[in-house]
């Protein structure tokens, strides 16, 4: 699941799994082990899509419910789409 600590590896490494491969640290490889960058990424555009009003209503659902499936906690929603609308 992803918390505000993986979402900021994430945004440092420019959700470039090849470059976060090369130049992340082992505690950071260690917490992101198992993580989907390419599902997050998709996330992230559909999340972009949702700010700036480009789907209908009921895709913007889907998209929450992804997003809160994917989440840790409430905190790590609301940082992403608040990551999200500023692209």
């Amino acid at each position: 699941m992803l918390t505000v600590e993986k979402l900021m590896i994430l945004l440092k490494f420019n959700w470039d799994a090849d470059l976060f491969l090369s130049g992340g640290s082992p505690q950071e490889k260690a917490l992101m082990k198992g993580i989907g960058w390419a599902e997050y990424a998709g996330l992230l555009q559909d999340l972009m899509l949702v700010s700036r009003n480009l789907v209908s209503t009921e895709y913007a659902r889907t998209v929450h419910r992804r997003l809160l499936t994917a989440c840790a906690d409430e905190e790590t929603a609301q940082t992403f789409i608040g990551y999200a609308s500023t692209l």
